[in-house]
């Protein structure tokens, strides 16, 4: 039944929060134009930059180690406490560095954007996730959705600025936490120790998946970062477009992901004859999920450009349909991690996203270089077929060690007769 909740509440309420976001996305869009949404898009990733250990991949790591039945004050009072730190640590490099890097407007809105760390530290979705409560986090996705969407429309629309949004987007951020974080306060408790050797102790068991977070991150945003350094505001505007419906498609398939996962994480550490089948179901569920998503955003990637942005944003259409190849691909990549990741293997999961950030790196630079905005939508397609070649390697590896066919795992043969099985009970 939970299992029945959590895919709803990650379908159904995510989607009313992704609709949110589709109905302010065009007022914010036509307001900035291609230049402001750019320059938007591109201090966002400069604040993620900065905030490198503010969020160090403790979405796996906190549920992994909740999973294994572990007292959540202890793993919650870890991270939390290891946050706070490197917190202080962040904003005195940003501060610093930052005055001497970026021009005055620029650094005072970087320096107003970076509130959201401090939001971050009690944003504690590892606790829901772990615990089989998808809801909780979908519900203060959706709260703060409402928030933003409720200042865009009273705000925005008369004093339509980069500033502006910033601040709204903070406030989002901070709704999000609150209806995280005041729900688990409530009814438990949070060790917080703020000892030095205690949190680099922490900090080394979560080191592996923290590294694999953020080369996912860099995977991603550092094409937009290179646009900006390489093209201009107005190039990542374009190019964030289409990334943009890209990362509102791609949320279907997370939010799939995070309601199989407990699930597809149990049936691996636990290795029952029929539990192969149910994997194997599981894979084609990705695969099917991203082959329709694909197909619907190549058939309709003209329409979506023009409803949602106007004419000014017609040159991300080609981009928009790049990315449909990533959306077939990308569920394939999420689907192998969750198997490496079950088998606690922190050393390939960090050695997959390495590989995945080079990847990126080198095919930004070469493909922005060679054909420029129209090279941003190549590199996600090249990065994720790249990815999934590395990820079988690491799947023969530990099909190896662990006794186990990595085929069955991809076989439709062992998903139909796993689906039959799901049907007749």
């Amino acid at each position: 039944m939970k299992l029945v909740i959590n895919f709803i509440s990650k379908i159904g309420v995510d989607s009313i929060s992704r609709l949110i976001g589709f109905l302010t996305l065009p007022l914010i869009t036509r307001a900035l134009g291609p230049e402001g949404y750019g320059l938007y898009s591109y201090l966002f990733v400069i604040v993620s930059y900065f905030g490198f250990f503010i969020d160090f991949g403790y979405l796996n790591y906190g549920t992994n180690k909740l999973c294994e039945k572990i007292d959540s004050s202890i793993v919650t009072g870890k991270i939390i406490s290891l946050q706070l730190l490197t917190l202080i640590f962040t904003y005195a490099v940003l501060v610093i560095a930052g005055y001497f890097i970026f021009d005055t407007d620029k650094y005072i809105l970087i320096l107003t954007f970076s509130f959201t760390y401090i939001t971050q530290i009690f944003a504690i979705r590892y606790y829901y996730l772990a615990n089989n409560k998808l809801y909780y986090n979908s519900i203060s996705e959706l709260a703060g959705q409402i928030i933003y969407a409720l200042l865009i429309f009273l705000v925005f629309v008369k004093f339509n600025s980069v500033t502006v949004l910033i601040i709204i987007s903070v406030i989002q951020s901070l709704t999000t936490s609150i209806f995280l974080f005041i729900p688990y306060i409530k009814k438990n408790s949070i060790r917080i120790n703020l000892d030095l050797k205690s949190n680099l102790k922490t900090l080394k068991e979560a080191y592996k998946l923290g590294l694999a977070s953020k080369a996912e991150g860099i995977t991603s945003s550092f094409i937009i970062l290179c646009t900006g350094i390489a093209l201009n505001e107005h190039a990542v505007g374009l190019y964030n477009a289409s990334n943009k419906i890209y990362l509102i498609l791609l949320t279907i398939v997370q939010g799939l992901s995070f309601t199989l996962m407990p699930v597809l994480l149990t049936y691996v550490k636990k290795p029952e004859s029929g539990n192969i089948r149910k994997i194997s179901l599981i894979f084609y569920v990705y695969v099917l999920t991203g082959l329709l998503l694909g197909s619907i955003t190549i058939i309709f990637a003209d329409k979506i450009i023009s409803i949602m942005f106007g004419e000014n944003f017609m040159e991300s259409v080609y981009i928009l349909k790049t990315f449909a190849i990533t959306i077939l691909l990308w569920p394939v990549v999420m689907f192998s991690s969750l198997i490496i990741l079950a088998y606690n293997k922190y050393n390939y999961l960090l050695v997959l996203s390495l590989s995945s950030m080079i990847m990126s790196v080198l095919f930004s630079v070469i493909l922005i270089n060679a054909f420029g905005v129209e090279g941003t939508g190549f590199v996600l397609p090249l990065v994720a077929a790249g990815t999934i070649i590395v990820s079988y390697s690491f799947l023969k590896k530990i099909s190896s060690e662990e006794k186990f066919n990595v085929r069955d795992m991809f076989s439709m043969r062992y998903a139909y007769i796993g689906l039959k099985e799901l049907l007749s009970k």
